[in-house]
């Protein structure tokens, strides 16, 4: 029974060893299914990141967002797309276990349409709103093992119309 004992506790502490390593490096692919934390519409979307350099990665990223409201005959709807590209610095070299610090800035273009129905058969639709946007954001990811991690980015949108403070929360899924 202690030498059964014994070698499950040896076998745990080198699979946990061999498991350890860096959360970020060149050449790892991340993939991020994520909601916002809104109190109106709920964006929700996903991103995919490139690690470039050991501290350096790419991402591409898209939300969504869709509203609408209705009495009887009339109502309205509205939808917010906003695909970006991201640059960030990966904080590698403070080797906290299981947490990868990063932040960078994002560079996208939202999407905006509106439509609404009168209630005498000719819907309108409007396209308006939409157009670049910059956001610089902090973030981080906490490992679970090394494949899956929870996320939480906090964002300024500092430049477009849909310009605010915002998060996003998702389930990273290191694919390489």
């Amino acid at each position: 029974m202690k030498k059964n004992l014994l070698m499950v506790l040896l076998l745990s502490l080198v699979v946990s060893v061999a498991a350890a390593g860096p959360y970020f490096q060149k050449g790892t692919q991340i993939i991020t299914p994520q909601v916002g934390l809104n109190s109106y519409a709920i964006p929700f979307g996903a991103s995919f990141e490139f690690g470039l350099t050991e501290n350096i990665g790419i991402s591409a990223n898209v939300m969504m967002q869709f509203w609408s409201e209705g009495i009887g005959a009339w109502g309205w709807s509205s939808t917010l797309i906003t695909p970006s590209v991201e640059g960030a610095y990966h904080f590698t070299s403070l080797e906290v276990d299981k947490l990868d610090l990063y932040a960078g800035a994002g560079l996208g273009y939202s999407i905006y349409s509106f439509s609404w129905d009168d209630g005498v058969g000719d819907d309108d639709t409007i396209v308006g709103g939409s157009g670049l946007f910059l956001s610089p954001f902090a973030a981080a990811r906490y490992y679970f093992n090394e494949k899956t991690a929870v996320m939480l980015k906090l964002y300024v949108s500092a430049v477009g119309d849909w310009s605010g403070v915002g998060a996003v929360a998702g389930v990273s899924f290191k694919l390489k």
